[in-house]
């Protein structure tokens, strides 16, 4: 009875101080799903959707946008159908506590008016909401020659 208290004991030890690993592919397909509904529905409307309430996104030559109002200001007054933004994540990464990661890959802006793509990489990072989704609190991306 002895040895079975201690290996019961045990067990409830092992589970109770064994971390749990994040599984980085939530937020692979996370990521996917935004960039998805960039193609379907527009950039803007997906920006919108998967940006965090106090989302900072990075600009080339321009002052970031420090929060999802800020962002809802300027997006929704700029058209984007002469646009598809689509993009690949490569790589992504979780903390241990769950609640905070990252992805990084390569993006692709079509301009409908020139006929031009261009290329570039970028990196989100997304913090665990308290309704279990996931939402980017900071996105940045620079250009590229073609991957």
């Amino acid at each position: 009875m002895k040895k079975m208290f201690q290996f019961g004991l045990i067990l409830l030890l092992f589970g109770c101080c064994h971390e749990k690993k994040s599984d980085p592919s939530v937020l692979i397909a996370n990521d996917k799903a935004f960039s998805q509904m960039s193609v379907e529905k527009g950039l803007n409307t997906a920006f919108l959707f998967y940006a965090a309430d106090s989302a900072v996104k990075l600009q080339d030559g321009k002052f970031p946008i420090t929060s999802k109002n800020e962002m809802a200001g300027i997006y929704l007054t700029r058209p984007d159908s002469g646009m598809i933004l689509k993009w690949t994540p490569l790589r992504a990464k979780i903390s241990r506590s769950n609640d905070l990661g990252y992805t990084f890959g390569q993006w692709e802006l079509y301009l409908k008016a020139t006929d031009t793509t261009l290329y570039g990489n970028y990196v989100s990072i997304w913090e665990k909401q308290s309704d279990g989704s996931w939402k980017y609190v900071l996105d940045a991306g620079s250009n590229t020659p073609k991957p």
